[in-house]
Formats: C-alpha cells, structure tokens, sequence
C-alpha cells in the first residue's frame, strides 16, 4: 500500500473494504441508466463548468490552445462532455466501464460531436496531454471509500490539468446526508422506455468507523415489446464532509486554491447559505508544475 507523507498512519480501513468502483455489471445497462441519471440541465450545468473556468482559473499564455479542453471524471453517459463539445471544446470522457464509454461514444457520433474516451482508473491515469477543465459530477466522487484513493485521485487529476487549471467536484448537500431523505425514488422514462429508480434505502448499513454506506441500487426497465428487467445492486459509497475533504484536498498537495459553493447556478450561492444551497460544489485550482 502506498504511504502518503507522515500522516499516512491516521488513515483507516478494513480488511472486508470493497474495490471503490461499483459492479460493472450495472453498467452494461448503460440506455437504462442513462434514462435514469439523464433528467438534467446539463447546458446550465455545463454554463456553470465554464463559468468556474473563467472566474477562477488562471492558465498560462501558453495555453491558449487548449484553453477549452476539458475531461470529466467517471463520465458514464458523458453527458457534460458531449454538451461542451457541441460549442467547440476539446472533450475527453474517463471510465472505469468499456461498456459505459461505447454507449457515450456512440451517442456522441450520432451527434456529430468529436469525442475522446479513455477507460481509466480515475485514481491512476495519464492524459496524452492536461486539460484547462475537469469535473467529477453527480456524486461519482463517493465511489472512493478511503483517504488514500481520494489523495491518489486529486494528485492524479492536478498532474493532469494545465497549470492554473480547474476541478469541479459535485457532492450531495452536507445537510443531506442522512437517513430522513430515504428511500430516493424516481421514475423517467425515453423514447417508450421507462425507468424505476431506487438510490438508497433506509435500512442500508452505515459503518461509523469506515464511514461507508452500502447503498442498495434498482431499476425496473419497461422496454416496448420487451419483458420488464429487475436490477439490483449493493455498493459501497463514501460522503465526505467539507472539513475532512478541505484535508484531503491539503494532503494531496496538488491545488492552490479552493472555492466552495451551493449549488451549479450564476453566481452561485455559498455552500453555508441555509436557504438558496442544495448542493456541495467544489471548485479546485491546480498549482501545476
């Protein structure tokens, strides 16, 4: 296991600790979960991507060329990715899934839209070159369990950005976390096929030591002319506070500065405000070389 300076002794696993990325089974269904992760304002969200990238990104003249290329983390679908690369960016999407990134591909090319795809630990990779943008979006930051793979994924994504570059983190809303917001359920449906979605249920197990939720995952897939499909997952998933995550971000050596907001609006609000934030957005400046 790698050592992480001299504090590495405070970090604190179990041996029955899963692997941080979640069954790849559930996504060969990658159309259903689409249908399901897919009812968002990916434009305004994306606004707000390249929003944070002008007001708090500092890239160097050199740059220029690539000062709209961007890389979204655990893309799945790449839905951000695709929206940035209808208004000309450089995009690449990172996945753990080669079924995930096929359908995300294909679905690009039916839009005309040029996109790179890499199947990728988000923890360990090497881009062919830095990015200006990168974003970890709708919670996927929750599939590392441990400081360790949190330090190795920051380290990784600020080796990776231009200097001056941003990272865009979207977490769930501190005041959110627990229990009395359970069980997440939807319904969505596209072009004739529905989709039930379960994210979390009240009786799911929480380790206090670990801080992991095993996270009970379905969906009910009505297909026309097709028999309805059952799946069902159990994963675990960690939630940072601000507070240890401000740690980790320090740790990893890999930003010079950190900006925390509540949600993905212009401007947004601060991630304490009590009325306006529903979301924990952290925006990450990278030092560079």
């Amino acid at each position: 296991m790698q050592k992480f300076d001299k504090m590495h002794s405070v970090f604190i696993t179990r041996s029955y600790s899963k692997h941080y990325m979640s069954s790849l089974e559930f996504y060969r269904n990658a159309y259903a979960y689409d249908i399901a992760f897919g009812d968002r304002d990916f434009a305004s969200e994306c606004d707000f991507l390249a929003w944070c990238l002008a007001q708090h990104g500092n890239l160097p003249s050199f740059a220029t060329g690539h000062a709209t290329s961007f890389l979204e983390l655990a893309c799945g679908p790449a839905r951000h990715a695709r929206e940035l690369g209808h208004r000309g960016w450089q995009v690449l999407g990172l996945d753990m899934s080669s079924d995930m990134l096929e359908y995300a591909a294909r679905g690009a090319r039916q839009e005309h839209v040029t996109l790179q795809t890499l199947c990728a630990d988000m923890c360990d990779y090497r881009l062919g070159q830095p990015v200006a943008l990168a974003a970890n979006m709708m919670e996927s930051l929750s599939h590392l369990l441990t400081n360790q793979q949190i330090v190795s994924h920051l380290r990784a994504v600020g080796s990776n950005l231009l200097p001056g570059g941003i990272y865009v983190i979207e977490m769930a809303h501190p005041s959110g976390l627990w229990r009395d917001s359970l069980p997440n359920m939807w319904t969505t449906s596209h072009n004739g096929t529905e989709v039930d979605i379960v994210f979390g249920l009240q009786d799911d197990p929480y380790d206090w030591i670990t801080q992991q939720w095993t996270v009970t995952t379905r969906l009910t897939i009505r297909e026309p002319g097709q028999p309805e499909r059952y799946i069902e997952e159990h994963n675990n998933h960690r939630w940072c506070q601000p507070q240890e995550l401000a740690a980790l971000i320090d740790l990893s050596g890999a930003f010079d500065q950190v900006w925390w907001y509540g949600d993905l609006l212009i401007p947004p609000p601060p991630l304490d405000d009590s009325e306006d934030a529903k979301r924990m957005m952290v925006v990450l400046r990278s030092k560079g070389a």
